[in-house]
């Protein structure tokens, strides 16, 4: 088995007992078309999967045919029609566990996506190309197959291409598409210490590669993303300038693509003890959506993209994760 267990968000939850008092907010994002998907569980149930305008209003949930894995998230097709929901929870007794499956907003078009790649399960597909043919995965550490990325088609799953393999026998998750389609980027596990001592079991780092496989670069040193592959997260700015994601520690940064530095980024809470995650931009590039630990419960925020002007968007004691703001519809 590759992947390298981790106590979940242990850092994060130690958390969650604060109670912090959030600066006032903050003016309500106006009103758009756009539309933040996002996963929300209530204690052992499975994950429901939401939508919600950018202000907080007209919560929706999007029904599923087949309930969504623990971790599950949703990320929007290129062209907004289409909700990719990373992970189901079949059961032990489908060919299957823990397909992807695409839905329409309205649930419509379910479609379980069950594919195989060298005769490993394809999982934690996570992204789409740019033109909404095909979705970037996971695959690969089960019966000797080399673990990596690869993409399939949206549509069924069928023609396997293998994009990358991980050199250090652990995960490589893609995250997202650059705005021209042509790379992608992703976490890279490996087996190792945190480079400042922390106890932990595993590293992950960012590289970038061209959508054919080809170009594979290093954007972060190892130890400073993440490093849990449930969470793997990181989103392309819209300008394709930038990358976004989030530390161990919980707090975020984006880094530049040409590889030419790394930016901090403090929300402005009034206090450094948060922790936040799973970091995306708006559609224009102006505001992020993220999750946070704050106050004695995690919700969903957004905030401009230097960390100022804070709004909370949710307000519940249940675990949120994975958010996605759409663009607006063509």
């Amino acid at each position: 088995m590759r992947r390298i267990e981790v106590v979940l968000v242990a850092a994060g939850l130690a958390l969650v007992s604060l109670v912090i008092p959030i600066v006032p907010a903050l003016g309500r994002t106006e009103g758009t078309s756009e539309r933040i998907a996002f996963a929300r569980r209530v204690g052992e149930a499975s994950p429901d999967i939401l939508t919600v305008n950018p202000d907080g209003t007209q919560l929706e949930q999007v029904p599923l045919e087949e309930p969504a894995e623990t971790f599950a998230i949703p990320v929007w097709s290129p062209d907004r029609t289409t909700l990719l929901i990373s992970h189901l929870d079949r059961g032990e007794d489908v060919p299957l566990e823990f397909p992807p499956a695409t839905v329409k907003p309205d649930g419509s078009d379910f479609n379980i996506i069950v594919a195989q790649a060298e005769g490993s399960d394809v999982t934690d597909c996570n992204a789409w190309t740019g033109d909404g043919a095909r979705l970037l995965c996971d695959i690969g550490g089960f019966q000797g197959v080399p673990p990596g990325t690869g993409s399939i088609r949206s549509s069924d799953g069928g023609d396997f291409v293998r994009l990358t393999t991980n050199p250090y026998d652990a995960s490589d998750i893609p995250t997202d598409v650059s705005p021209d389609g042509t790379r992608f980027v992703f976490m890279r596990f490996r087996r190792g210490p945190h480079p400042d001592g922390r106890n932990s079991t595993q590293q992950s780092a960012l590289f970038v590669a061209n959508v054919d496989g080809g170009g594979v670069r290093r954007l972060t040193p190892f130890g400073l993303t993440f490093p849990h592959f449930e969470f793997a997260s990181a989103k392309w700015s819209p300008d394709g300038q930038e990358v976004i994601s989030s530390t161990p520690d919980g707090k975020l940064f984006a880094v530049r693509v040409d590889g030419t530095g790394i930016r901090p980024i403090k929300l402005a809470v009034g206090t450094q003890q948060y922790f936040a995650g799973e970091p995306d931009w708006s559609p224009d590039g102006t505001r992020i959506v993220f999750c946070m630990f704050l106050n004695g419960q995690e919700d969903l925020y957004t905030a401009s993209a230097d960390g100022s002007d804070v709004e909370q968007i949710t307000n519940t004691p249940d675990f949120e994760n994975g958010p996605d703001w759409g663009p607006p519809k063509a």
